[in-house]
């Protein structure tokens, strides 16, 4: 439970969770705690890590826009990793909260069987489960899902901001 955004920043680190090997809602979990709202929960600056069976859920009861997790770095690997942004109703109510955010230049990060998104969190504004912002280029998802449950016909799965695509994505499955 993180009082402060977790800064991954030591590229080639590795972050594995030991749980069980499910396709959703990943056990191994980070998450906040108090009453200090910080955003994001976690930012990943480094690059060439490797992410496997690691669940993030953030959500303050707070009016303000949060984050869960933010890709600044490149080529990295995320396997079965929960994204659960907006954990909260009071969250889940603010335009622009975000499961994900993938920004920079570098990109070229793959997310294979991944959650992007919550479920169990009625959405009740224009946010969204991923968003696209400055350029990130050549990003895969494989078999990856994005649940939402929403009350608002402007609540989003993706969106991409100004100059938010570069080159390509691509979405398997």
């Amino acid at each position: 439970h993180l009082t402060a955004t977790l800064t991954w920043s030591k590229s080639r680190t590795h972050l594995i969770g030991l749980a069980p090997n499910l396709l959703s809602q990943a056990r191994a979990r980070i998450s906040q705690t108090g009453s200090t709202v910080f955003t994001p929960l976690v930012s990943v600056t480094a690059s060439e890590c490797i992410f496997r069976d690691i669940g993030t859920f953030h959500g303050f009861a707070n009016a303000s826009a949060q984050i869960c997790v933010a890709v600044s770095g490149g080529r990295n690997e995320f396997t079965r990793c929960l994204f659960g942004g907006m954990g909260d109703a009071t969250a889940a109510a603010q335009a622009g909260g975000r499961s994900l955010v993938l920004s920079g230049t570098t990109g070229e990060n793959t997310f294979r069987g991944c959650q992007i998104g919550l479920d169990t969190i009625t959405a009740s504004a224009a946010n969204a489960s991923l968003e696209f912002s400055g350029g990130n280029p050549r990003n895969v998802f494989e078999d990856c899902i994005f649940p939402r449950m929403t009350s608002s016909a402007s609540a989003l799965f993706i969106t991409v901001g100004a100059s938010g695509v570069d080159r390509f994505d691509i979405f398997r499955r």
